[in-house]
């Protein structure tokens, strides 16, 4: 994805040895311009810089990369409380509008084990495979396979195009370009869904991911479960995804093993 928009700013016939500091920085300055995060860049750089660093290009154009943001800014809560989740679930949109198609796509990915919505999009029906659907994250290559639910079931069945390859019409020509276009104006929909349910925090296609993760943490799901079911090839990258969640069960934690350990025993 990084080489993509990299070649998309650049032009596709860029080749590393092009590759200066003034260009990065401009790059950079673009991707802020099409109003990607920071976090975002972040990776975009580092993954690019990874690239380069694993060609024979000499070292310094690796240097070219030390004046772009390649740090990490601890962003906002991105998880949903159950209640709002219930909220946005009952909430009354009107019937066939991109609202509560938007609505309805948010939750077949909370629903899904925090599918990410670019594997949302990309999803073929011949990935549904005896009640299962066999995917591989969009992001990391990851193999991932998700029992269908009765409630992920009626999503599919309300949308799911018959003269199409795809499970949900959201993509006609299936390229990162088109894609990145139907994303905006998904997260653009949330937003205004967001405001409509009265809920205290602004809705995006991330939001999806975290609940699910921040959930399943909460309802005692083992660690190493919630991995897996996110397609995370370490425990560590899920920390970050439950990590927002308050202090409340470690102090409950705590206060159960003090109690084991001051508890009175009667001989």
């Amino acid at each position: 994805t990084a080489i993509a928009s990299f070649a998309r700013y650049a032009g596709s016939s860029i080749t590393i040895g092009d590759i200066s500091k003034q260009m990065v920085e401009g790059w950079q300055l673009w991707l802020k311009e099409q109003g990607v995060k920071l976090n975002t860049i972040s990776c975009y750089m580092r993954s690019l810089r990874s690239v380069i660093n694993h060609s024979d290009m000499p070292p310094v154009v690796s240097t070219a990369f030390n004046t772009v943001f390649t740090g990490s800014l601890k962003t906002d809560k991105r998880s949903m409380s159950t209640s709002d989740l219930q909220k946005l679930r009952t909430l009354q949109l009107p019937k066939g509008s991109s609202l509560c198609f938007a609505r309805d796509l948010f939750l077949f990915c909370v629903y899904a084990l925090g599918m990410p919505f670019v594997d949302v999009a990309f999803l073929r029906k011949k990935q549904i495979v005896n009640g299962y659907i066999e995917y591989q994250r969009h992001k990391t290559r990851q193999p991932i396979r998700v029992k269908i639910e009765p409630q992920m079931q009626r999503i599919i069945k309300r949308y799911s195009p018959p003269d199409s390859a795809y499970v949900f019409p959201i993509l006609t020509r299936g390229s990162m370009k088109e894609y990145e276009t139907v994303r905006n104006r998904y997260n653009r929909h949330l937003r205004q869904i967001s405001k409509i349910a009265g809920l205290h925090r602004s809705l995006t296609s991330y939001v999806a991911r975290h609940s699910w993760a921040s959930m399943a943490y909460s309802n005692n799901v083992d660690l190493a479960v919630i991995s897996k079911a996110l397609g995370h090839s370490n425990t560590e990258t899920t920390m970050v995804y439950i990590r927002e969640i308050d202090d409340n069960r470690i102090d409950m934690a705590n206060r159960k093993l003090l109690g084991t350990i001051t508890k009175t025993t009667h001989h």
